[in-house]
Formats: C-alpha cells, structure tokens, sequence
C-alpha cells in the first residue's frame, strides 16, 4: 500500500517547438552515415555511472550469498499453454547483385518496435530504422534501411542514438523519439511523427533541446507513449563530468500538442514539467504506462529504487490536467538490481563480465481498465540468476493503488529486458505476454516468452528465437545487451502481439528477431446454439452450448416470443420465425451474446396442413404460379364465418400461412383460401384442447 500521497512543487514550463524538417525515406540521399561511438569500459573503482553500477552487482551478489534460498524460494502456479510463435522475419537487405545481408544492431542494439493495424512493422537499432510488410513478406524503404541520422535530418558532426518507436492506432500514425548527442552544448530531443500510415511518407521532425532548462544538463533514457490529445517523452537530465552520485539532476516530462504535430504544424506548443520529487528526492528514470488499447486518457508513470540491491518501493506518478501527484507504494515482493547474465565465455568470479543487465528500471508497463501490469529486470532470489519482476498495481480507479510483484526466473537461463503488452481476444481479458532477452553457459542469446492469464497463472516459457553463437563485440569485459526490448499487440487483431529482440549471429554480431506471438488463451466465451425441432409447430427447443468462459455463469434469454420457457442452457416454446436472443456473463465480467431466428418448417411431401390436429399453431403452405391477391377465411362445422385471417398480396412460388388457434373453442373447421377472389383450396382442420 501507499506511504503517502504526495503532491509536487513541479516546474512547469511552456516551450513552443519549431518543425525543423520534412524528410521522405524514399528522396533521402545516400550517405556514408560514419559516426565515432565511445565504447570504452569504466573502470570498476572508477565514479562513473557503469563503475557504480558494477560495484552494485557485487553487493547484490554478496547479499545474495548470505540469504537463505530457501526462505526466498518463489513458486509459481502454471497454466499449460504458452504463446504460439507465428510470422518471423529478420531484418535484412540486399546487395544489386542480390546478395543478402543481415542488417545489424549498434552497441547496445536498443530493439524496439511498432506496428500499424495496416500491418506495417517498424522496428528500430541503434542506429538505423527498418520497415517490413508482414502480410506482403517484402521491406517497405526502397533502400531497405532508414539511418536514424537522415530521419532527424542530422549533420555528420553528431551521433543519432536510443531510438523509441510508437504506434498510435487512433490517428494511424507512427512516431519515433531518439536522441542527439551526450553533451550540454549539443544535445537533443528529436520527435519525428508519420504524415501517413505509410513511412515510406513524409516525417514531420521537431528538435526539443536536450538542455532545456539552459543549466549545463544533457538528456539520455528516452520513453515515449501518447493520449488522446498529447504525446509525451520522458527522459533523465544528466550532469557531465561528475560523478554518478551527483550526475543525475532529476527526470523531466515533456507534453506535446499530439493534433498540431500529426498535422506537421509549423510550430508545437510543449510544456516541460521537471522537479519531479518524493521526499525532496528526485524520482529516477520514469517509465510512461501505455494504454492496453493504444492510449491512455492520463498520463501514468512508474519508477522505482532501480540501483538498490534489494527495495520496495514502486513510485506511482499520475499527471492529470497539469497537476502532477506521487505516491510511494510497497510491493510484497522486493526487486533488486540484476546479475549480468552468463555467455559461453563468462568468467563468474568477476561480476563485470558477461551480458550487461544494467540495473532494475521499469522497462515495460500496460494498463487495463482497473489495474497496471509492469515488468523490470531484477535478481531472482533463489538461484542468484538475472530475472523478470512482474508487478501489479491494483486500486487505481478508486485512487487507493496497492502493488504486489512476482519473480519468474530459470534454473540454467538468465533473463532479461522485458517488455510486456496485452494479449487478450476478448475486450475483458487483462491477459499480458511478456518477452525477454535470454543467455546462459549453454543457450546462445535469444529470445524467448511466456503468458500471463486472467486467473493470475503463468505459462510455461517459449522459445522465439535460438541464438547462432555467443556475442563478441567489445575487446575484455562485458558485452551490451538490451537495453530494451520491442513488444505492441496488434490492436486491430485480437489475441496478436509482434515482439523484436536482441538475436545473436554467427559472427558473434548481433541484430533483430521480429516475431508474431498469439495469444493461447482457450479461456475465451463462446456461444452456439442448436435447434431441437418437434412434431408440434410450436414446441421448437433451442439448446445452448458454451466454450471457454469462467464460472459461475449467469445466462439471460430474451425473444420476441412472450410465452417460451427459459432455463439457464434451453429455451422452449418456440414456433417458427421467433427471434431469440441469448447473452452468457461470466465471473470475469466477460459477455458474449449470440441470436436466432427459429426458421420455418418444412412440411412433408403431401402434407400441405401441419399440425392437424392442432392445439395452437397451425400451418399451411401453398404454390402460386403467378403473383396473385390472396384472402384467407376460417369458416365453423355450420358453415358460418368465423374470422378473415389474412388478406394481401402474394407473391409466386412457395407460401407458407401460419395462424393460432387459441382464440377458438374444440371442433371441426373449414379453412378456405381465395386467389384473386377465385377459390383456390379447402382445408379441413381440427382444433384440439
């Protein structure tokens, strides 16, 4: 539960963006795209961000050693189908004499990914931009690859990196955010947003500084999501040349006009909101909440202790008509920051080797209507492995959040920069997939997923893609890995989430796994109905049949036909070309509904009247050669004129007169049907009691 809401004195500032650019993917000009990256390890005992970060994973590690693994033994509750693996591509391009070749991730690869209800997937490393149509199997860019460069319009006297990928399926557009350079004087954010569903289409590209309170900051950890009037991006200002102590000055929250710059605007009203703090501490590393639909109505934020070697506190961030508040919750299950994860090669005695996990950020966070699902890296407390958190926050509507989290880890694999989305094939369902980078002494890094159902249980984990080799990129130490991982549902497919992860290559290079994932879920309400035709007209049974679904049910029947009989899985009573109509609620609060219309029977061979004898409703058919005027009379034994029945225009070919015999007592009776004032046919009839 919460400690305490809070509300903050944030700073709020006004900004107004100027379009910097329009960029065609398909006129932009050929380039060498050279660029110098630094990649030089810290030193361990050094004051940097990496060299803190390490000292971290040796007291996680040490701290792990001297708890009792089996107090902290965490058991899971297994559900029997993981998801199913679908379309998978790996982006590529080919050479003018056709030779193919891999396209490959930066250092770190930064995978993420978007993709429109079109089905156009846009997926995004460091440092360049692909598009793949995955209902044609073809690349989109003529030239196969966008580098992030030309996309921002940049010069070659910066560096273009961490690239973040939207895909808003309410305006049908995409956006991409990276950022520009490491350095007060030079850097910046770079919003760029789709004229079209088409990237192959003009971008609008707007440049936000990246030092915007003009006080020697630079801004790094882009995260990107939209509502139903803004985009926002939320990163950290970062200090240069301190210590990681002192270096960080704070996250800041920048608001957009989303209509003005799906419109390409010539100019953006922005607003920054930054002195975001719990405690008089700033909060690190916000991590914007996507909507399970694609939006969000408010903007939501998570964050949490992400250095410290076990915590928990989540930090629950809601900015709701400029007014932002925090509240600091505790969750059951402490997190704490990663191991590095183990590769063929890895040396274990030296906890700054192998795959860098970085630390224990939220990475990846989904809501539903009542509740939040969120997912971080983190040490499993059992096997001392790097692992998956998965958080719940439940509460939220009525302003009370309370969290709970689960570790899922392995045995033999570490696991590592989750991302997570809404899987579900029913408007109801709050089930999540959740897909992962993975690696150990004897699994080449690849990616893998599993399910999260309704009924809080977990799949087992699939593999996606198995990787070709270990990595090798960076002379000694650790490799990169991450830093994050691409996950969208489809939101115009039920039950379809599209992943893009970090892939190991033969060369121990690495690149992309773009994978469709489906959801498994036999859970979902499903309805049918079969008709149970009896000699009588009208005592016609409907038999209902439900799929899937979680008890207890509740079944409510309606029909234009007030004298049926209902129970909960039959409706009888029913004569022919009676509409009905049933709707099952299950204990999810999941509805299906289905309707039928009772069709008219068919008489025997010979027969033309059905029943007679009758109790009630009786049936007659006939032949007309051409259309004609008909009149029908029902005449007693005594010859005397009950009742005219019906009188209108029929057409030829097939008719069929039904009519109740309620209103009239037992005996015998003469049907007589006039064509166009001429007697056509007689028909003796008996009413019974």
């Amino acid at each position: 539960m919460a400690d305490d809401v809070f509300s903050q004195d944030v700073v709020k500032t006004p900004f107004i963006l100027s379009r910097t650019a329009v960029v065609n993917p398909k006129t932009v000009p050929s380039d060498f795209h050279a660029e110098i990256k630094y990649l030089e390890k810290p030193a361990p005992d050094g004051n940097s961000y990496q060299s803190f970060l390490m000292g971290q994973k040796q007291k996680a590690r040490d701290h792990f050693r001297g708890q009792s693994r089996k107090e902290h033994s965490i058991r899971l509750p297994k559900s029997n189908h993981p998801p199913q693996i679908g379309y998978t591509f790996q982006p590529t391009r080919f050479l003018p004499n056709g030779v193919e070749l891999p396209i490959y991730g930066g250092i770190p690869s930064d995978n993420t990914l978007a993709i429109s209800d079109d089905g156009i997937a846009l997926v995004a490393m460091n440092s360049t931009l692909y598009a793949h149509d995955i209902y044609g199997d073809t690349a989109v860019f003529p030239d196969y690859q966008v580098f992030l460069r030309s996309l921002a319009n940049g010069v070659t006297t910066s560096t273009y990196y961490d690239p973040k990928l939207y895909y808003d399926p309410t305006a049908d557009r995409f956006i991409c955010a990276l950022l520009k350079d490491n350095t007060p004087e030079k850097s910046e954010v770079i919003i760029c947003i789709s004229s079209t569903s088409n990237p192959n289409d003009e971008w609008y590209v707007y440049n936000l500084p990246g030092n915007p309170l003009n006080n020697n900051r630079w801004t790094d950890f882009p995260v990107i999501t939209v509502t139903e009037e803004k985009i926002y991006f939320t990163a950290n200002l970062i200090i240069p040349g301190v210590s990681w102590q002192v270096g960080f000055d704070g996250s800041i929250v920048w608001e957009m006009d989303k209509s003005a710059g799906y419109n390409g605007s010539p100019s953006l009203n922005a607003t920054l909101y930054s002195n975001i703090t719990y405690d008089n501490r700033f909060i690190r590393n916000l991590h914007a909440v996507q909507g399970a639909n694609g939006t969000m109505n408010d903007l939501i934020l998570l964050s949490n202790r992400n250095f410290a070697v076990e915590n928990d506190t989540i930090f629950y961030l809601r900015l709701t008509d400029g007014n932002l508040t925090v509240d600091a919750l505790k969750t059951n299950v402490p997190y704490g920051v990663p191991p590095n994860a183990r590769q063929q090669d890895t040396d274990t005695s030296d906890v700054t080797l192998g795959l860098q996990t970085n630390d224990a950020r939220v990475l990846g966070a989904i809501r539903f209507e009542d509740h939040i699902q969120f997912v971080s890296n983190t040490m499993h407390p059992t096997t001392g492995f790097s692992a998956i958190y998965h958080g719940i926050i439940e509460g939220i509507e009525e302003g009370t959040p309370i969290v709970y989290g689960t570790i899922i880890g392995d045995s033999v694999r570490d696991y590592a920069y989750p991302n997570i989305a809404s899987s579900g094939n029913e408007a109801c369902d709050s089930e999540t997939i959740i897909a992962f980078d993975y690696s150990s002494f004897t699994d080449f890094p690849g990616t893998a997923a599993f399910h999260y159902s309704n009924d809080g249980n977990y799949s087992p984990v699939t593999t996606i893609s198995e990787g070709l080799n270990y990595v090798d990129r960076l002379p000694g130490g650790y490799e990169r890995w991450g830093d994050y991982f691409g996950l969208q549902r489809k939101y115009n497919e039920k039950g379809k989430v599209y992943s893009f992860g970090y892939f190991a290559m033969q060369n121990k290079s690495n690149s992309g796994y773009f994978a469709e994932l489906i959801n498994p879920d036999s859970s979902r309400l499903q309805l049918s109905l079969s008709l149970e035709e009896s000699t009588s007209l009208c005592d016609n049974q409907l038999q209902l049949q439900i799929s899937g679904g979680e008890a207890p049910l509740e079944i409510a029947w309606s029909s234009n036909n007030p004298e049926i009989n209902s129970t909960d899985f039959n409706v009888s009573g029913l004569c022919a070309s009676d509409t009905v109509m049933v709707t099952v609620t299950d204990n999810r609060g999941c509805s299906a509904s289905i309707t039928y219309v009772v069709p008219p029977k068919s008489l025997e061979e010979g027969v033309s009247v059905f029943p007679n004898p009758s109790s009630d409703l009786m049936a007659i058919q006939f032949t007309l050669d051409v259309d004609a005027y008909i009149r029908v009379a029902l005449y007693d034994d005594n010859g005397r004129l009950v009742k005219i029945l019906c009188e209108q225009q029929t057409k030829a070919g097939l008719n069929e007169l039904s009519f109740s015999l309620r209103p009239i007592a037992e005996g015998i009776y003469s049907l007589v049907i006039l064509k166009d004032e001429t007697l056509f046919e007689t028909h003796k009839i008996i009413k019974t009691n």
